[in-house]
């Protein structure tokens, strides 16, 4: 049996378009969130100490984003939705689980990397998790072993003698095992080596019982996926922007038609369940909007207002908005849903959610003019979410890996192939509108002051919104990219890979690093401080 390994990175629409979440941050609060619930199944419950391990642009940020708070309500069991992730800290105090932290912001490790020890009354556990962007993660080692595991996974992981047949497992479990994978201990004076094995249904207790009275069997660990779509075939139906366009053509459908169809390959998704969770993520979206416009909002760090988005708003009303009601109105939508993130309200991550409101705001209000049906909302929001999982497919969605053009960058890349999509765009003016605002935004960094995803991240989101609707425009009037759309991902992630790290989320760079940060910084490590002390 051999494991079915990811190894082109095959993201999920509802990676690109997802998830659904607690703001503020996608890979720093969702993600992390999601590397808590896998080191609780690992431990097999709710631990009695917590050890938490940050390195790089994490350990400068993780107050900020809640980070340390996500992880914890992740532990006792919290949803990337959860309404009390901001209380989980204050629930572990409760309950008596200690907390530590043991930082390294100059690391060369991955910035996203969330390292765990975890501790029962039985034993502990060693889990270490990256989240990759936009909420998505990758398990890499458990207990000294490597892994490669995503949270979409069922099944069981153990650690057994080198010898052992793993030919019984199917008759011990009972079940069918799809594949199963063997590794070793990074420590050479390990023997003994880890398997992963993973089944169609997630195990029940009874079964991994008697998993556990195996001869050669010394430590099994629960695995059971974190979410209602798995991978269940790794050979992409495309994997470009080219082979998009090819596939629509030849089978002669849509591009929205094309992106089902990918999903359904991918993950095994009915057509009627993918548009149902489209339209999932639409109600929130559409919820986000009006609950950003309200006025009795409170920004986690409270480092600037909290109304920018009415106050733009109303200059709209009053017809004093020389961008015009649309893309005004369009901003102003924007600047609402990422304050209302900022605030730990719910949004839909597109890609992420430091970029959660450039679609949101954008289609709402495009929709909203062009009086669309759902269904073309839907077509949209498919085409948008396509976009963004052909990108993270081969660069990341993160700030901290990439600088704010793989968060800004990409979701304005999402928003123009929708606006281009609900004004009537063929297929390569939809594609080359997603390629035409990429290229406008290389290059973009990721400098977050003093910590909370506020400034510049709210207002930077605008420019998300105006580029989108200037994509869209050219694109639908015959105006194309020089540069192929695939080469120009190409090109975002050579200046991913060009870009600094103190221009990555470190909050050592860029806006950052100026006088003003610098105050605003004390101002939040002030007010951490009194919290910390009143608690």
């Amino acid at each position: 049996m051999t494991l079915c390994r990811n190894r082109t990175r095959l993201v999920s629409l509802f990676d690109s378009l997802g998830p659904i979440m607690t703001g503020p941050s996608s890979s720093h609060t969702a993600g992390v969130l999601r590397i808590g619930r896998m080191g609780c199944s690992f431990l097999g419950g709710e631990p009695e100490k917590v050890d938490l391990f940050f390195y790089g642009a994490l350990a400068e940020t993780y107050k900020g984003h809640m980070s340390d708070s996500a992880i914890v309500g992740g532990l006792l069991g919290m949803h990337e939705d959860s309404p009390e992730i901001g209380d989980a800290l204050a629930i572990a105090e409760q309950k008596n689980i200690p907390v530590s932290y043991h930082l390294e912001p100059l690391s060369e490790r991955n910035p996203n990397t969330v390292d765990m020890l975890l501790t029962d009354k039985k034993h502990s556990v060693r889990v270490v998790g990256i989240s990759v962007g936009g909420g998505e993660i990758l398990m890499t080692e458990l207990e000294g072993y490597p892994i490669s595991l995503r949270g979409s996974e069922d099944g069981v992981v153990f650690i057994a003698e080198s010898d052992f047949s793993i030919k019984t497992l199917s008759e011990v479990l009972k079940v069918s095992v799809i594949s199963c994978e063997k590794s070793v201990s990074s420590d050479s004076n390990v023997k003994d080596c880890l398997y992963t094995c993973l089944t169609e249904k997630s195990l029940k207790k009874e079964q991994l019982n008697e998993l556990e009275k195996v001869t050669g069997i010394k430590r099994v660990f629960s695995l059971s996926s974190l979410l209602d779509y798995k991978l269940k075939d790794d050979m992409p139906l495309f994997s470009s922007f080219q082979g998009w366009i090819d596939y629509a053509s030849s089978h002669q459908i849509s591009l929205a038609e094309a992106a089902i169809a990918y999903e359904t390959k991918r993950s095994g998704l009915t057509k009627e369940f993918i548009r149902s969770k489209i339209q999932d993520a639409w109600k929130v979206m559409s919820q986000s909007v009006s609950d950003g416009m309200k006025e009795n909002l409170t920004l986690l760090g409270n480092l600037m207002p909290h109304d920018e988005g009415l106050k733009l708003m109303k200059l709209v009303e009053q017809k004093r908005a020389l961008s015009g009601p649309t893309v005004g109105k369009s901003i102003a939508r924007a600047l609402g849903v990422m304050t209302l993130n900022g605030c730990m309200g719910c949004v839909v991550a597109a890609p992420t959610a430091g970029s959660c409101g450039v679609l949101s705001g954008a289609l709402f209000t495009a929709a909203e003019y062009l009086n669309s049906e759902s269904s073309q909302i839907e077509d949209a929001l498919l085409v948008a979410a396509m976009v963004g999982a052909l990108i993270a497919m081969r660069a990341p969605v993160s700030g901290a890996l990439g600088g704010c053009q793989s968060e800004i960058g990409v979701a304005s890349a999402m928003t123009a192939s929708a606006l281009a999509q609900l004004s009537g765009g063929s297929e390569s003016q939809i594609v080359h509108a997603a390629s035409l605002a990429l290229k406008n935004i290389l290059g973009l960094i990721c400098d977050p002051v003093a910590g909370p995803v506020e400034i510049p991240c709210i207002k930077r989101n605008a420019i998300g919104v105006a580029n989108a609707y200037a994509a869209g425009d050219m694109a639908v009037a015959g105006i194309e990219s020089i540069i192929p759309p695939d080469e120009v991902v190409g090109a975002l992630i050579n200046v991913q890979k060009l870009l600094p790290v103190e221009l990555r989320g470190s909050m050592r760079g860029g806006l950052a690093s100026t006088p003003t940060a610098e105050k605003l910084k004390e101002k939040w490590f002030a007010k951490l401080a009194a919290k910390s002390h009143k608690s």
